[in-house]
């Protein structure tokens, strides 16, 4: 209890000195407008958007393009279906359940009374952390869609907590959870703890989005539409908001449509101490606890190494540690990622347009990696000197 105590008091000392953020030139912002004219274009973009939040203040934005036919041009309240992403956004109602004890991280998991067990390991229950470290020895191939099986083709061939590999299915056991502890579909009880408090425009489902009109059309990288807003809002008609734990598993995989500043709400809150604008969404040792190498910590369930903290990507730049989550799917890619030192929250979001994956690390794209090595000398007061090379390959 007393290494436990330490590791919270800790976090709070990290937060507790937050350096201050230059401000920003009119020159370094003619600079930066046009670095990203360029970045949006060399890749055809049809509608994205850059913006910069430090210590919870917005510093830089930009938007590119369109967001479709009807919806005009590119603001910061155009909405996205934002792919994987969902899982960083989902896990904040996931910790704030944790933080209530209606969740335990290293408990055996169950849905309806069922605890959820590797076949063949029957001894050793899969956890919330493993889970949400991607450590839970489910398969990268276990369907998501409707209710799981959870048999033992589900499973890779090794225990709960001692290997790594991504699986949608972690994320959709996020949506599950939040019902059964909550009593809330998903859509209600992250619309009413997480959302709502910050005026956010975000759904699980189109039809159910507050202001369903900012929503984007998504093109695939040639341009060509693939969804509509019409399309999307016929596609998720049918959606069952309701709290039925046993068979929601799949928006929280990557069903999420949230609005441009909303993303960026979340992502300062995470950025600042699980605070943004005065509301509180997480205390800051959760925000901390969701960063960690989860092996390292006394008494956790996982005991291999995992990129994830808890559904947090931790993505090392030029010396620099990242925390956040991607999102892609075909034609666009959606980055959500801070860095606490700076308190600053990045949020890059990429529609109609090809996705290079990234040189430092292949979980993150190119697109990512060349932003933030352009923005992260402007967020310190004292930049660091890195050279950006226009026509590399990324």
């Amino acid at each position: 209890m007393k290494r436990l105590l330490a590791f919270f008091i800790a976090a709070a000392l990290l937060f507790s000195a937050l350096p201050a953020c230059a401000q920003w030139s009119e020159a370094q912002q003619a600079e930066a407008d046009a670095f990203f004219a360029r970045f949006f274009a060399r890749k055809n973009t049809v509608g994205g958007a850059v913006i910069v939040n430090v210590g919870g203040e917005r510093r830089y934005a930009y938007f590119h393009g369109r967001a479709g036919k009807t919806a005009g041009r590119v603001t910061e309240d155009t909405a996205y279906k934002i792919a994987s992403a969902t899982k960083l956004l989902t896990a904040i109602g996931i910790m704030q359940l944790v933080q209530e004890g209606k969740l335990a991280l290293d408990a055996p998991l169950q849905i309806e009374g069922k605890a959820i067990v590797n076949p063949r390991y029957p001894d050793q229950p899969v956890t919330l952390r493993q889970v949400m470290s991607h450590t839970s020895s489910i398969a990268a191939s276990a369907n998501y869609i409707g209710t799981p099986s959870f048999a033992e083709e589900d499973f890779y061939d090794y225990a709960p907590g001692s290997g790594y590999h991504y699986a949608n299915l972690n994320g959709g056991i996020l949506g599950s959870l939040i019902e059964s502890a909550s009593g809330q579909s998903l859509n209600a009880y992250m619309t009413e703890h997480v959302f709502a408090p910050l005026g956010i425009n975000a759904a699980y489902a189109a039809p159910l989005l507050p202001d369903p009109d900012k929503l984007s059309n998504s093109y695939d990288a040639e341009g060509t539409v693939l969804y509509s807003t019409a399309g999307y809002m016929k596609e998720d008609a049918a959606y069952d908001d309701t709290c039925d734990p046993a068979s929601h598993f799949r928006a929280s995989v990557g069903g999420l449509y949230i609005s441009l500043k909303g993303m960026e709400a979340l992502g300062a809150a995470l950025a600042n101490d699980g605070v943004y604008q005065g509301v509180r969404l997480l205390k800051g040792g959760s925000v901390y606890l969701m960063q960690q190498d989860q092996a390292s910590l006394p008494g956790s369930s996982v005991r291999c190494e995992s990129p994830y903290g808890l559904d947090t990507y931790r993505y090392t730049l030029d010396g620099v540690t990242w925390y956040g989550h991607q999102g892609w799917w075909t034609g666009r890619v959606v980055d959500i990622f801070y860095e606490p030192q700076s308190a600053a929250a990045v949020i890059l979001v990429m529609n109609g347009s090809d996705r290079t994956v990234g040189a430092a690390d292949r979980a993150v794209s190119a697109q990512m990696e060349r932003a933030l090595r352009f923005l992260y000398p402007k967020i310190l007061l004292e930049p660091r000197d890195m050279t950006i090379i226009d026509d590399e390959d990324w």
